[in-house]
């Protein structure tokens, strides 16, 4: 596998808020991870305010935009190593078959698609994928993001100087008191600035408990995440009943139109799972505004 560099697919600074792997106390999402059969998350959720500017993590060719199933609206890039997945997106800024460079915008983040509020979906899957890694063949993107280079600061006690030694004479000059002048007036005084060394001026700097300083970052975090989640949670479920809504009748139509339909039929229409369309369809069966027919495979359904 060639070496995978990365950088993030964003500009400026926004928090993670699902890591890649984690699983969740939540039914929806479990669900989810089931129907997708899926061990855990199988990328990196960013917190993007709606309309963030997406960009490439790496330099590629854009082989995938627009409607992508439970990834609403997505970006694939293909790369030397792989390929990488950039989810639930507002809208996308590239053309299929383009040619990216790392940083150059791709779409605006959003909540389209299976997404449980704003936010970014990174993910990527190397070339001859272990598809049956738990993931899907997704690997956690976390140990190939390029990190800055530190980068040393010379004090002036460390830089070299090229400073000839003073001779004797210029030591004695140095440390002969100042003369009275000729005319008997006051000792001439001489201006002298005080001689500050660096480890002094260190000194003076306070001490700042690093261990209350993370604490304290970490509290505000955790604040800031608990109140985003909740927002997600409630247009989430928004979003959930809106999107059903949609389905039922969409399916409606589809059946007006093909007269009979099938479970398989309304699976490959919506692309969804085979449990999620045997569930609209024993919906629209207990209103009474589909007839069942058959039983098992058999089964099929009309106005």
């Amino acid at each position: 596998m060639a070496d995978i560099s990365l950088r993030l697919p964003f500009n400026g600074d926004y928090p993670v808020s699902f890591t890649f792997g984690a699983t969740s106390d939540k039914e929806e999402i479990k669900k989810k991870f089931s129907e997708w059969g899926i061990a855990g998350h199988n990328g990196i959720d960013y917190g993007l305010p709606e309309g963030t500017e997406v960009v490439a993590a790496a330099n590629g060719k854009v082989i995938q935009l627009g409607d992508n199933g439970d990834f609403g609206i997505s970006v694939t890039l293909e790369h030397p190593w792989g390929q990488s997945l950039y989810a639930h997106l507002k809208e996308t800024k590239v053309s299929l078959n383009q040619e990216v460079k790392a940083g150059d915008v791709i779409g605006l983040s959003g909540q389209t698609g299976a997404a449980f509020g704003k936010h970014l979906h990174f993910a990527i899957k190397p070339i001859n994928a272990d598809l049956n890694n738990g993931y899907l063949g997704f690997i956690d993107p976390s140990p190939y993001f390029e990190k800055p280079e530190e980068k040393l600061v010379e004090t002036p006690e460390s830089q070299p100087t090229n400073k000839p030694p003073k001779s004797e004479e210029q030591k004695a000059e140095e440390s002969t008191p100042p003369s009275e002048s000729p005319s008997g007036s006051q000792p001439q005084q001489q201006a002298l600035k005080p001689q500050i060394t660096v480890k002094e001026v260190i000194k003076e700097v306070p001490v700042v408990n690093q261990e209350e300083v993370q604490k304290q970052v970490e509290e505000k975090l955790q604040e800031r995440l608990k109140t985003e989640q909740d927002e997600r949670r409630k247009l989430a479920n928004i979003a959930r009943a809106k999107k059903k809504t949609d389905n039922l009748n969409r399916i409606l139509e589809f059946v007006k139109e093909k007269k009979v339909i099938t479970n398989d039929d309304v699976r490959d229409f919506l692309h969804v799972s085979q449990s999620t369309a045997t569930n609209y369809l024993t919906e629209l069966v207990n209103r009474g505004m589909l007839k069942r027919e058959g039983e098992r495979g058999g089964t099929k359904y009309t106005v």
